[in-house]
């Protein structure tokens, strides 16, 4: 929980905690055990252009969230040698997040042009471009050499994936990137059927708007479980360690920290620490 409890129900608050009907979302007719893949794995230019738009504003907080939950997990130290590849990385913001934190490189990795030039572009503003790297290929085929990243990480992406074979590809080529010794971590909504998911992504339905919340719900069926990434994790080829776990919220946050929270207009990100997403990790063994 967050270091302050009184804190975390400011943030989660409604009035609709307090309404009789315990199911407003209809969440519980909703099947969570079967998957429902999404329409396609990759984005049109026009579906792009509005994800950028919707999605890579000044105030979000997502993206820096978990460049914070890097930073903790790894060490600032550490992040400030480690060489980084933000796979399916979209607008780009992580890789910004991280740069900005210390890392020494990242590498960015998407399909589409638009949102490769976009990050780049971004880049470029923030005067970082000269310890970035961008690069577009299908994730299963990443045009990269083998065995160059500390850190190979993807946000909120693979659940877009067509099947559980297509995230065992992305995985394993993840993994074949990976430095030995080095990690690969994919942070990602997931599937559930517990009640500590079902009350979180209430939670966040909550904090979503309405018109959006037909759109996101699809999200959530489409993920994969924290089952079907311990089945691919298991046999990824040179693993040491792995784990697959819930999100949690952030910890020992500063008032700097929560004031920044609360500009963001999406009060729903902050709750995407939670159960209702996932963190698959795994070392690579030392050669």
């Amino acid at each position: 929980m967050y270091e302050s409890e009184g804190y975390m129900r400011e943030i989660m608050r409604s009035d609709m905690l307090r309404q009789k009907n315990v199911d407003p979302f209809g969440l519980r007719a909703l099947d969570f055990r079967t998957r429902v893949p999404e329409r396609a794995e990759m984005f049109t230019r026009d579906e792009a252009l509005t994800y950028i738009q919707g999605c890579d504003y000044p105030a979000s907080v997502d993206d820096w969230l978990l460049a914070r939950e890097v930073a903790n997990r790894f060490g600032k130290r550490k992040l400030r040698s480690m060489h980084v590849l933000d796979v399916m990385s979209g607008p780009g913001r992580l890789g910004r997040e991280l740069s900005k934190m210390g890392a020494k490189f990242v590498m960015e990795h998407d399909g589409d042009d638009t949102m490769l030039q976009h990050a780049r572009q971004k880049a470029h503003a923030r005067s970082i471009l000269g310890r970035m790297g961008f690069v577009k290929s299908p994730v299963e085929r990443i045009a990269l050499p083998d065995n160059q990243f500390d850190l190979v990480i993807s946000h909120n992406s693979t659940h877009q994936m067509s099947s559980l074979e297509r995230l065992r590809e992305a995985m394993t080529e993840m993994f074949r990137l990976t430095k030995p010794g080095g990690s690969l971590l994919v942070a990602d909504y997931q599937r559930n059927t517990s009640p500590e998911f079902l009350t979180a992504l209430e939670e966040r339905l909550r904090f979503t708007k309405p018109s959006i919340v037909p759109l996101l719900l699809p999200t959530f069926t489409a993920a994969f479980s924290k089952k079907e990434f311990s089945d691919v994790l298991r046999h990824l080829p040179g693993v040491s360690v792995w784990s697959v776990t819930d999100a949690e919220p952030p910890r020992n946050l500063s008032p700097w920290s929560k004031r920044r929270i609360n500009r963001d207009p999406v009060k729903g990100h902050v709750l995407d620490f939670s159960p209702i997403s996932l963190r698959a990790f795994a070392r690579k063994e030392e050669t």
